[in-house]
């Protein structure tokens, strides 16, 4: 009898974790809706409640000078800095502009990863947090239609 008490217990834990709206749900604790529904950049900063971060050669993007398909583009994150905490990607000229907003554990070396879709021809901003400063690089990336440069 007491099996299946621990086992009905068991049960009942784990689906209130995984229940719409549950522990493991996108909770505005965990995901800030007003930030992932700004509109411009600087919106973004507000929502988040960033101060304006130093610009950084230790951040480098890895991504595509121009892009045939906006909807599909490679980007990857690394930075030398240490204890960093979080990395954010915010694509300037989208209608959202943030794009990606990911936590780490300071103990270790962070590497980010990520397919972004970008409406036209924008400025990828990435902003590092780590030991406690806000620090940021750039790039443009060139998003063309039909795989064909003008001019």
């Amino acid at each position: 009898m007491q099996r299946r008490h621990f086992l009905a217990g068991g049960l009942a834990l784990l689906s209130a974790y995984l229940a719409p709206g549950g522990a493991w749900a996108n909770s505005p604790a965990r995901r800030n809706i007003n930030a992932f529904n700004a509109r411009s950049p600087a919106s973004v900063y507000a929502a988040l409640g960033l101060k304006p971060p130093r610009d950084s050669d230790a951040i480098r993007i890895v991504a595509p000078d121009v892009a045939e398909n906006g909807a599909n583009i490679p980007v990857e994150i690394q930075t030398d800095l240490p204890q960093v905490e979080r990395i954010l990607l915010i694509g300037e000229r989208n209608l959202f502009p943030l794009l990606a907003d990911a936590s780490f554990n300071p103990r270790l070396q962070p590497w980010f990863e990520a397919r972004i879709k970008l409406a036209e021809t924008s400025k990828l901003h990435v902003l590092v947090q780590a030991n406690g400063q806000l620090y940021s690089n750039s790039r443009t990336v060139r998003v063309i239609l039909g795989g064909c440069l003008p001019g």
